[in-house]
């Protein structure tokens, strides 16, 4: 029992954590997220922080982590709620909307983090297990793994021109496509 607290007390300070370096980077700047900046968001001591994080990079990587799995969470949401469930298509459906539900601060923290990941690409190697496992539920889920695919890229690419604000869809338009991507992993072969 006393382990169980202590593990979910750390988590809830590694969460805290979490939340804070998100703040310095919203607030100001991913140039301006530094321990000691992080430390003082949170209310804790830099050796408090380094307790978690041992170093920058690892919090990044934290919080590169967090963005998959609030993520991961959205999923098995839309997943869940989906209006057939059990039917083809309905976990590449879940992705479209899970996608789409991505919150705003989100989507600036991605946009932020993109320049500390693209010198430090290793940043991302977390995730190229979850999206490895994400293609794998595309490619099986009951509908042709070409169109899967199509719609995850289609889905994809909205999501990325949303992110860093380019070419982004007018209404109806958007809702239009949305609207196309979902019926197309309705239908069955």
């Amino acid at each position: 029992m006393i382990g169980t607290k202590k593990s979910k007390a750390r988590s809830a300070t590694r969460h805290a954590l979490l939340q804070a370096a998100s703040q310095v980077v919203l607030d100001k700047s991913v140039e301006a997220l530094t321990l000691d900046a992080v430390a003082q968001q949170a209310g804790v001591s830099k050796g408090g922080l380094l307790y978690h994080f041992p170093n920058k990079d690892a919090l990044i990587a934290g919080l590169i982590e967090q963005l998959v799995l609030d993520f991961e969470t959205i999923l098995q949401e839309e997943f869940d709620r989906d209006a057939d469930p059990g039917t083809p298509g309905q976990w590449v459906r879940a992705y479209v909307r899970a996608t789409l539900r991505s919150h705003q601060q989100s989507l600036a923290l991605v946009a932020s983090l993109s320049t500390v990941v693209a010198t430090n690409p290793e940043l991302l190697q977390p995730v190229q297990a979850y999206e490895q496992r994400w293609r794998q539920k595309l490619e099986t889920s009951g509908i042709d793994p070409v169109r899967a695919t199509i719609i995850q890229l289609a889905i994809d690419g909205l999501w990325f021109a949303e992110t860093f604000r380019l070419g982004t869809l007018d209404e109806p338009l958007r809702t239009q496509v949305v609207d196309a991507l979902l019926a197309m992993a309705q239908e069955h072969d």
